[in-house]
């Protein structure tokens, strides 16, 4: 079903897959639809829930036609829902803000500005990483010159930024906002395969086809890191459906040799966590003759087993700089505003 109406033409449209997100929805839409910026939609496409999540969404979206809502389907995981989402978009960019996200009430209004001065087609900012349960510090992903200075990021060092068990600033995890036409001209979409990793798949593409990909150095997306995000669950299927996309990428005709040894060593990257995954199986299940067979065919496997846990999982998302107090202070207050949405 839908509720709410839509501008007729929006400058931004808000793309917002929930699925079973009631804890945070409330205050995730709160931040969106309370941005300075109004030339905007916000379009929520449900997933399936089976908590309250939807009834929430449209006792909002009663009260403000910016927002509608879709639901009554299950489609199966965020890029289809993305697939969705763009479909009804009128807006001449798209944003993804996750349900279980915040961003800075002026966020939208600083992107369109730096947009207007770069003339880019995509768009990211820093965005700050804060623990659900606030039990932790708040970093934001930038570093070096990326956290200073605008900049323009090539093809190669956006897929170098993305290597699985890397160093250095995970430009994946950044929430683009992308020129509607630059998707339409290029029949652009989602690659439904996905679970893990489809935004990055996206925008790579999208540089393939020579579109503008510009940084704003400000903190303005605001990452929640809880246990039932699906950004951490790296299973093996999450994996395999990251390789043959890979596998695409490096064997894709007509590429530069700079774009070709990225993507070449991009693949080598998930092989490797492929190899631990089955490695730290095989150990758990005593199965020497997978151990062997993995020393031969993956020894490079083996060296993430020198790694303590904890540092496995930061080259996953790595920690960077601490966030500014006025900014762990913005989060903290946004959070807080699911209770004033719900008044």
């Amino acid at each position: 079903m839908t509720t709410g109406t839509r501008d007729d033409h929006p400058s931004v449209s808000v793309l917002m897959a929930n699925y079973n997100s009631a804890p945070y929805l409330a205050a995730a839409i709160a931040s969106v639809l309370g941005q300075d910026f109004t030339s905007l939609e916000l379009i929520l496409v449900d997933d399936g829930s089976s908590d309250d999540s939807v009834a929430l969404a449209e006792r909002i979206a009663a009260d403000d036609p910016r927002l509608r809502v879709f639901s009554g389907k299950r489609f199966g995981g965020p890029a289809p829902v993305r697939n969705f989402a763009l479909d009804q978009a009128r807006g001449d960019w798209v944003a993804v803000v996750d349900s279980d996200d915040l961003i800075h009430p002026e966020r939208f209004s600083r992107l369109m500005a730096a947009i207007e001065a770069s003339g880019a087609d995509i768009l990211i900012d820093d965005l700050a990483i804060f623990d659900g349960d606030g039990s932790s510090g708040v970093d934001t992903m930038f570093e070096g010159p990326l956290a200073t200075t605008p900049s323009t990021i090539s093809e190669p060092t956006y897929i170098r930024s993305n290597f699985l068990s890397g160093k250095g600033t995970k430009l994946g995890y950044a929430k683009p906002v992308i020129r509607r036409a630059s998707l339409e001209a290029n029949g652009i979409r989602y690659n439904e395969a996905m679970r893990i990793g489809e935004d990055y798949d996206l925008i790579v593409r999208l540089l393939g086809k020579g579109c503008v990909m510009a940084t704003l150095p400000e903190t303005l997306y605001f990452y929640r890191k809880h246990s039932a995000s699906i950004s951490h669950r790296l299973d093996m299927a999450a994996l395999t459906a990251l390789e043959a996309a890979a596998v695409a990428a490096a064997t894709a005709p007509d590429q530069s040799p700079a774009v070709l040894a990225a993507n070449t060593d991009r693949l080598k990257s998930i092989r490797r966590a492929i190899g631990f995954d089955r490695l730290v199986s095989a150990i758990k299940a005593a199965d020497v003759a997978t151990i062997l067979s993995l020393l031969v065919r993956q020894p490079s496997a083996f060296t993430l087993l020198y790694l303590p846990v904890a540092a496995r999982l930061r080259s996953l998302f790595p920690k960077h700089r601490p966030a500014s107090p006025e900014i762990v202070s913005m989060i903290a207050d946004l959070d807080r505003s699911s209770v004033r949405a719900l008044q």
